[in-house]
């Protein structure tokens, strides 16, 4: 006797490969960019007590590394080639009319702007910089998805 119920699928371990090409535009050295002083400044701020954003979700042990602060919204070097029209539909903070400088200015200094996580969630395989968005994601609910 048949049934036409769909059967489960048993757990498994997948490998996942990303690889496309990202076009940087030209942005100044990030030490030399006269916002950074307002990044490191917020990031001294609020370093007391931070703890990793995925680890506080599906659990620290997942954790390795120092924490870091991530650019959560827009990474700083694509700022300039942002369009301002677009980042003001999600954050109307932003002016329409916002220059690059202004765009700058937002991203160093809003804390909406910012995600702390250790190195693993950051720049690790497991991390924001690394892993796809749909991934990066889920791991924030399902512990250990990435290992």
């Amino acid at each position: 006797m048949t049934t036409n119920e769909p059967r489960a699928v048993a757990a498994h371990d997948r490998l996942q490969t990303h690889r496309y090409v990202m076009r940087y535009p030209e942005h100044a050295p990030r030490a030399d960019d006269p916002h950074y002083r307002a990044f490191e400044a917020y990031r001294r701020h609020h370093r007391a007590g931070a703890v990793c954003y995925v680890g506080e979700r599906a659990g620290r042990e997942q954790c390795a590394g120092a924490l870091e602060l991530h650019h959560s919204v827009l990474e700083f070097a694509v700022a300039n080639a942002a369009d301002p029209k677009a980042l003001h539909k999600d954050f109307p903070e932003v002016g329409e009319d916002a220059t690059p400088d202004d765009i700058a200015d937002w991203l160093a200094s809003t804390p909406g702007a910012f995600l702390w996580l250790c190195a693993f969630h950051h720049r690790g395989h497991g991390g924001a910089h690394t892993a796809s968005h749909a991934d990066w994601t889920a791991q924030l609910y399902v512990p250990g998805l990435i290992t």
